[in-house]
């Protein structure tokens, strides 16, 4: 961004540029390679800036001081881990001048529930429920976010604690919160939408599965299809899956309807309604299952996550029992005997209803199963 004015005296022109927006990791230990590279694909200088216990007042001075080498207009946040983020927290009550952003992971001394911190800071503190106590997040005039079946170091890749999921999670939230400081606004749609077209419109496998995947991160990206546990790690392994499975399985009828589209800070959620005639073998949905020449209707949901442009994972969804009743392999009211001589009277699950509700949402398509079990006596089920 060029921002330019005339000077005082008319003859010419002040000019300043803001440069790659700077992040500085401080901690007793550098951070990781892959925290540094996460930073960096996503647009910022993440820079490490070393916090020394012994040596506490000259480390306050210099973080007070990290404003000086930034040019006029220019910001930096902080992601701060361990006892350097206690610092940092009690330092920032006064204002850091330029900061924008401070991210800070289990801090072991935190703050006074009820500190106001100042509004040019977007802040946020991660702790370890495990290993740490602290106030409820809704005591707390500052973000606080508890990760309770963590321990301290559940966002370090190089911890022992390390928990991907918490890690995951967490990351997320930081960078909601530094994207917020330095007003980046980044629109993943195009991204997304990019990898539903090679999938679902190229047609033809080999060049879609390529499309497909040179949009995926080089850092093993991977692909999980949770009811029929497909998918795959990695671009080889992707390309081959695409090119083998997925694009020739989408049969002549295929067609995806989308519901709803929910753009978060680094993922993207669709909810669709899939429905295809199993005119030929569909083999993510209904792997080695012969051609019943059924029609089937489904709500799928896929999770899709994005980092630094490039797709890093997929996860879809959809009700399993629901498609093995639409082809016939599995019957609602075959019951083991055990359940049936205790009153139950089909399995709850639905076919094309699930389908219906979704994108017809209507009073008496509801508590079908309810009615059914007797479970709405004495109400108005209407």
């Amino acid at each position: 961004m060029s921002i330019t004015s005339f000077d005082q005296n008319g003859s010419g022109f002040l000019k300043f540029n803001s440069g790659t927006p700077r992040i500085w990791i401080t901690g007793t230990t550098e951070p990781s390679e892959r925290t540094l590279l996460n930073w960096k694909e996503e647009g910022f200088d993440a820079r490490y800036f070393p916090y020394d216990p012994a040596n506490g007042p000259a480390y306050t001075r210099a973080l007070k001081r990290l404003s000086e080498e930034l040019n006029l207009g220019e910001h930096y946040a902080i992601v701060a881990y361990g006892d350097a983020a206690s610092v940092v927290l009690k330092t920032a009550m006064k204002p850091l001048a330029k900061c924008c952003a401070i991210v800070a992971f289990y801090p072991p001394l935190l703050p006074p529930p009820k500190t106001m911190y100042p509004n040019s800071h977007q802040l946020q503190v991660h702790i370890a429920g495990l290993s740490q106590a602290s106030p409820r997040p809704e005591m707390c005039e500052w973000k606080l976010y508890q990760y309770k079946q963590c321990t301290t170091g559940f966002a370090d890749p190089t911890s022992k604690a390390y928990s991907e999921v918490e890690a995951n999670l967490s990351w997320s939230r930081a960078l909601s919160c530094v994207r917020k400081g330095f007003k980046r606004n980044v629109d993943l749609e195009p991204i997304v939408q990019n990898v539903w077209n090679a999938k679902y419109e190229d047609g033809v496998p080999e060049r879609a599965s390529m499309r497909v995947v040179t949009q995926m991160t080089q850092n093993s990206p991977h692909v999980s299809i949770l009811p029929t546990l497909e998918g795959g790690i990695g671009r080889k392994k992707l390309e081959e899956f695409y090119r083998d499975f997925f694009i020739p399985s989408l049969v002549e009828d295929f067609k995806i309807r989308l519901v709803s589209r929910t753009m978060g800070v680094d993922r993207v959620v669709d909810e669709m309604v899939v429905s295809f005639t199993h005119s030929d073998e569909v083999d993510w949905i209904l792997p080695g299952v012969q051609p019943t020449d059924k029609f089937v209707e489904i709500p799928m949901v896929s999770i899709v996550a994005v980092r630094g442009g490039k797709l890093v994972s997929e996860h879809m969804y959809w009700d399993q029992a629901s498609v093995l009743v639409q082809v016939g392999l599995l019957d609602p009211k075959m019951l083991p005997k055990q359940f049936k001589n205790k009153g139950l009277k089909r399995l709850p699950i639905v076919g094309t209803e699930a389908a219906k509700i979704l994108v017809e949402p209507r009073q008496d398509r509801y508590n079908k199963l309810l009615q059914e079990n007797a479970l709405l006596n004495g109400m108005n089920g209407n």
